[in-house]
């Protein structure tokens, strides 16, 4: 048994592939300590790059048809209106052809439109930073998706003190529930009024356009419960001298959903679904005296893609990061042995050339 034993072992002494060297024979010299110096340095560089991008990895964006399309999406407002609240109403209208009702009510809420000290302060801030937000979206997006933050801006301020004069704006906020087709969100002259057969009206005072302002500050416009950080119309601020102004926004709203990029620590865990859009706008004086038709108002006709974008991680999977440190650590080991090696060989080449010189020319001398 002991001999079978003895025979097992030694047939598997026999497979090894990595046969070693007692420390006799090895000889260590300068040239091989300053190669695996190098080697170390190459090899923390090498390695402090690939954690790098693992931990601090780009997103990739994918889209695809977007099947949620019986759903509804939430478009939050926050506009402000310097009109009284009596002369202005404010109403939905989709190529569905629904009851105006449907979609729910904004609160009004007469306000002034001058904003106080402490106000203008908090509005032009978040002015200043959706700016810098808009001029750089991509790489600013992505490091807010991971952050887990839902909301950069806080509410507005309340008023120090009351101005001692009537007020002289309205403020409409809230939330409306919209189906997810073209449609149009607008503030205009009068209060609404539903009609049968897909049509509604809006009552009107007797003034002349002039005598109107829809000169409007945005605080809020975003569709979605989780909506998108960068809001491109948040902190807008129209200011018109002229009362039969037209004012439009053509805005397109993008479902996205962000899969594992936001941190434990935030709370939220898995996918989060949110929406993003982007806008145009233009403005005109209504003359019909002078071709230019219409009705005064500001005007959201937004529409909404038919894709979904789904951003996910750029990261590899852990098994590969793994395998990629690895492959650092022997792939710069054996490239130093075998460029060891080969200096080892030149330089043993110069010097038996030289030996073989020196030898030539001591026979020569002898003879």
């Amino acid at each position: 048994m002991q001999r079978r034993r003895k025979n097992k072992m030694k047939a598997v002494i026999e497979l090894d592939a990595f046969p070693k060297v007692p420390d006799t024979y090895k000889e260590k010299t300068m040239s091989g300590g300053t190669i695996s110096l190098i080697c170390v340095f190459i090899i923390l560089y090498l390695v402090y790059s690939e954690v790098n991008d693992f931990l601090y990895s780009g997103v990739k964006f994918h889209f695809v048809p977007d099947d949620e399309l019986d759903t509804r999406m939430d478009l939050n407002v926050d506009l402000t209106v310097a009109m009284p609240c009596r002369y202005i109403g404010a109403d939905v209208l989709d190529s569905t052809g629904q009851s105006v009702v449907s979609f729910g009510q904004l609160t009004e809420e007469a306000t002034w439109f001058e904003l106080s000290p402490r106000q203008r302060t908090h509005f032009e801030s978040a002015q200043r930073l959706n700016s810098v937000l808009r001029d750089k979206p991509h790489g600013i997006q992505q490091l807010l998706w991971k952050s887990g933050y839902q909301q950069l801006f806080g509410e507005m301020p309340s008023r120090e003190t009351v101005p001692n004069q009537p007020s002289d704006a309205c403020r409409l906020h809230g939330k409306l529930q919209l189906t997810k087709v073209a449609g149009n969100f607008h503030v205009t002259a009068g209060k609404v009024l539903p009609l049968p057969m897909r049509a509604h009206a809006h009552l009107s005072p007797m003034m002349d356009d002039e005598r109107f302002n829809y000169s409007h500050r945005i605080d809020k416009f975003s569709f979605g419960q989780s909506s998108s950080l960068v809001q491109p119309l948040e902190g807008d601020e129209v200011i018109s001298d002229k009362g039969a102004m037209l004012f439009q926004y053509f805005v397109t709203a993008v479902p996205t959903e962000i899969e594992s990029l936001v941190s434990a620590s935030s709370g939220i865990h898995g996918s989060l679904k949110m929406w993003q859009y982007s806008v145009r706008n233009q403005s005109r004086v209504v003359g019909h005296e002078k071709g230019s038709h219409g009705i005064p108002g500001i005007y959201f006709k937004y529409d909404v893609a038919p894709l979904r974008v789904r951003v996910v991680p750029d990261a590899p999977p852990l098994l590969r990061f793994v395998l990629r440190l690895c492959a650092i650590v022997g792939g710069v080991y054996t490239s130093a042995g075998i460029v060891h090696k080969m200096m080892q060989g030149v330089y043993w080449l110069i010097c038996s050339r030289c030996n073989t010189w020196s030898d030539a020319s001591y026979v020569q001398v002898l003879s």
